[in-house]
């Protein structure tokens, strides 16, 4: 599906009747990522009010990296609010946390919705983003004759050399963009002149 990352992190600064809304949003692989840079923020800005967060660690609509939290603020007030926007756009793999610090003024649950809304559809609108490559890990075993020029085919196919392994046969552990698997594994299995053992995953 088309889904886009955050390209670098931003931080965009709403003040809503004096109370100040910072808002980051960041590229988040994982749900440890994501977690990581709440952290980060939580440590940044001893003194705020409220630390709020989204995130989806994976494509927009998915349902099963995701979370959010209100931390301390009404119930539904923040963290849905965030999330929703996120679910709704097209950004993907990403966080978003909002540090609140009170303006003396007490905004109601609708004006809370709101300005955390408002805060996050900023900084989206000011993020940079890249297209997403769906990435996939790949075990496969060559002829030691052909090792120079599989990784020279591994390179050309942009792929990664996570470990390599020698047993009876050279063994490489591979991650690679989807959309390469299949080229790349025929491209192999030409050289080694059908010699090529995939693996799983």
């Amino acid at each position: 599906m088309n889904c886009r990352i955050p390209a670098e992190p931003v931080e965009v600064v709403t003040e809503v009747k004096r109370s100040r809304f910072q808002t980051t949003v960041a590229h988040a692989p994982t749900t440890t990522a994501a977690h990581a840079t709440i952290a980060s923020l939580r440590a940044q800005h001893p003194d705020a009010n409220h630390v709020c967060w989204a995130f989806i660690a994976g494509v927009p609509g998915q349902t099963t990296a995701l979370g959010c939290s209100d931390d301390g603020e009404p119930s539904g007030t923040a963290g849905k609010p965030m999330l929703n926007v996120l679910q709704h756009g097209d950004v993907g793999f990403v966080v978003a946390a909002t540090v609140r610090y009170f303006g003396g003024t007490k905004l109601g649950t609708g004006g809370l919705v709101r300005a955390y809304t408002q805060s996050l559809v900023a900084a989206l609108d000011a993020l940079t983003t890249t297209p997403w490559r769906e990435r996939v890990a790949l075990k496969l075993s060559v002829p030691y004759a052909t090792e120079s020029t599989a990784r020279h085919l591994i390179d050309t196919h942009a792929a990664d050399i996570e470990t390599v392994g020698y047993s009876d046969t050279v063994d490489f552990d591979l991650l690679l963009d989807a959309d390469v698997r299949e080229p790349l594994m025929a491209a192999l299995n030409n050289a080694c002149a059908g010699q090529l053992s995939v693996h799983s995953p």
